[in-house]
């Protein structure tokens, strides 16, 4: 597949109970981040170079991104301290995915999260650790 940008580009990480969000969307010819958290709030544009998008995309093809089912969920009543959501909408070319979940990821999101962080140079709170 030829290097290209994003047809669309929304990824959404949100920690309700610690007040942290974190949110990625492509506009045109950028990335624009929203990130709020109670000891900061960062809004900017975020142009990656077409090598750092072919990178990007080559990863999400090893990863599986492609493959991920619609929905991750995990009621978190009791068994969570605390809990997390996140959405992803994402079209490349003629590959497509839309997923999103609550207190449950797939195998790979951890790769995706890197993955972006690479792109992007921001680093994301995420509630899960290695």
């Amino acid at each position: 597949m030829a290097v290209e940008y994003p047809v669309e580009f929304n990824f959404s990480y949100e920690i309700p109970g610690r007040g942290y969000l974190f949110s990625l969307t492509w506009e045109g010819e950028c990335l624009f981040l929203r990130e709020l958290a109670p000891w900061q709030e960062q809004q900017k544009e975020i142009s990656p170079e077409l090598d750092e998008w072919d990178e990007f995309w080559h990863r999400m093809d090893e990863i599986g991104l492609w493959a991920w089912y619609d929905e991750y969920m995990v009621s978190c009543d009791e068994a969570c301290l605390e809990g997390d959501e996140w959405e992803i909408n994402l079209v490349h070319g003629d590959m497509m995915v839309e997923s999103h979940g609550a207190n449950s990821y797939p195998t790979t999101f951890h790769q995706f999260l890197k993955a972006t962080e690479e792109l992007t140079g921001i680093i994301i709170e995420f509630i899960q650790q290695d």
